[in-house]
């Protein structure tokens, strides 16, 4: 039984490492989405940049229009990059979505152990008064045993006095 309490605490205590590495996942992940949003920040204010100097290269349109192909090449690269970005993060939500469920099912094997937990010790506790019980007895018991052990030894004293005497 003891070894069934230990297995037990064994696979909680694995259960709970589980937890610890799948926590330590999403903190990355989440570390790697902040990452994900700085650069769309800063891709986003190169784009600002581009749509000003733009309107600045459409003020000067006469010598500028090959820089401006060359300009709303970069914006479509960028977008580009920016939408690659998005469905990556995507992926990463749906990742962190499944990580969710993983977690909750990981959360209710937890539950039904605690729950195993809960039955054997209160079935060990059932044991113990079992056990104060019968060693209650086997204490009156003894007592018992040790009377008759003397009254049986002085019954035979008392025979072998009267063989004696006859």
């Amino acid at each position: 039984m003891e070894e069934t309490l230990k297995q037990l605490l064994e696979g909680q205590q694995q259960l709970f490492e589980g937890q610890k590495q799948l926590f330590e996942g999403q903190k990355q992940l989440f570390e790697r989405q902040e990452q994900l949003f700085e650069g769309q920040k800063r891709l986003f204010e190169g784009q600002k940049q581009l749509f000003a100097r733009l309107d600045k290269v459409e003020n000067k349109l006469d010598g500028l229009e090959t820089r401006l192909d060359g300009l709303e090449s970069q914006v479509a690269e960028n977008t580009g990059i920016i939408n690659g970005l998005v469905h990556w993060q995507e992926e990463l939500n749906a990742q962190i979505h499944g990580l969710g469920h993983h977690l909750t099912r990981i959360e209710g094997k937890v539950t039904q152990l605690d729950e195993k937990t809960d039955n054997l010790d209160a079935k060990i506790g059932k044991l113990d008064e079992r056990l104060s019980i019968i060693d209650e007895q086997l204490h009156r018991m003894t007592g018992n045993v040790n009377f008759l052990l003397k009254k049986t030894s002085e019954h035979e004293e008392d025979i072998y006095r009267l063989r004696r005497a006859l």
